[in-house]
């Protein structure tokens, strides 16, 4: 089995909701108002509740509650709804893989704190796309979770070597499946056809000097996970002395980061990520 062909299994059971893909066409159609989206929205009730919960979350820090779709819609602009829509629905669908192999609320845990740096580091350094950065973060690792859920054999072979030697995960599953998590996140959000963006951050996270595109959000999602605790046992980031995760110097330079930054973002990350996983993962 190559990446390809686990991701088209992993298809057939996981789907995004069919309004993901109505909603982005009516965003993208002038034409379409927000009372049009929102009625939409409303014949999905589960992703309108966690789309209402997240948009009134410290996430957007609105000055005063939002509780209704189109309003919701008006608020934020079709950016940002498509970008909530996408979390919501891709956390939703994920939510029912389960594995015996890992603790699932860590795994979370770390794809919505990774999500969470990598938009903090965007927003501190004045970089674009700083939502569009949370959305790689937190989508960077779900190979794993198709990985860990379709090939649990494999995948306790894996996770037996890293508790024994260690090593980076991804030379790992290269040298037990022939592909990593990164190859198979990628061809699962081609299948999915979600935007390109997400493809490359997830395809290049580990190596961010090999992306073909979207390099500066690779980079953020990159340093985001070597700063967001790691879920398998042997999978660790070897800290510099001053606290400080080692770093390519292609990432350096166009990710700089000092000690002083990287305990400032820990602490807003720290409280944002409590909430964002009730917000995502609790009782829609």
């Amino acid at each position: 089995m190559d990446a390809n062909t686990l991701a088209r299994s992993v298809k057939e059971l996981v789907s995004l909701p069919r309004a993901y893909h109505r909603i982005g066409r009516m965003l993208d159609d002038p034409r379409a108002n927000s009372s049009d989206v929102g009625k939409v929205i409303a014949h999905e009730p589960a992703l309108a509740a966690r789309i209402l919960r997240l948009v009134n979350s410290a996430y957007f820090n609105l000055p005063s509650r939002v509780d209704n779709i189109p309003l919701a819609i008006t608020i934020l602009g079709g950016r940002s709804l498509r970008n909530v829509v996408l979390a919501t629905s891709v956390t939703s669908a994920f939510a029912r893989i389960s594995s015996r192999l890992v603790d699932m609320s860590d795994f979370w845990h770390h794809s919505v704190y990774c999500g969470l740096m990598a938009r903090a580091l965007a927003l501190r350094l004045e970089k674009r796309q700083a939502e569009q950065c949370f959305l790689a973060g937190l989508l960077h690792d779900l190979g794993k979770l198709v990985i860990y859920h379709h090939l649990p054999e494999e995948a306790g072979r894996i996770l037996s070597d890293l508790e024994s030697r260690g090593g980076p995960v991804q030379s790992v599953e290269q040298e037990i499946l022939g592909f990593t998590h990164a190859d198979v996140g990628r061809e699962l959000f081609r299948q999915w056809q979600l935007p390109e963006v997400f493809q490359c951050t997830t395809a290049y996270h580990h190596a961010p000097e090999t992306a073909k595109g979207y390099v500066m959000e690779t980079c953020l999602v990159h340093v985001a996970d070597a700063l967001t605790k790691k879920v398998e046992p042997g999978n660790k980031v070897a800290y510099e002395d001053d606290g400080m995760p080692p770093l390519s110097e292609f990432v350096r330079n166009r990710v700089p980061l000092t000690p002083e930054l990287v305990d400032d973002l820990r602490l807003e990350v720290d409280l944002q990520t409590v909430e964002l996983v009730a917000t995502l993962f609790g009782d829609p």
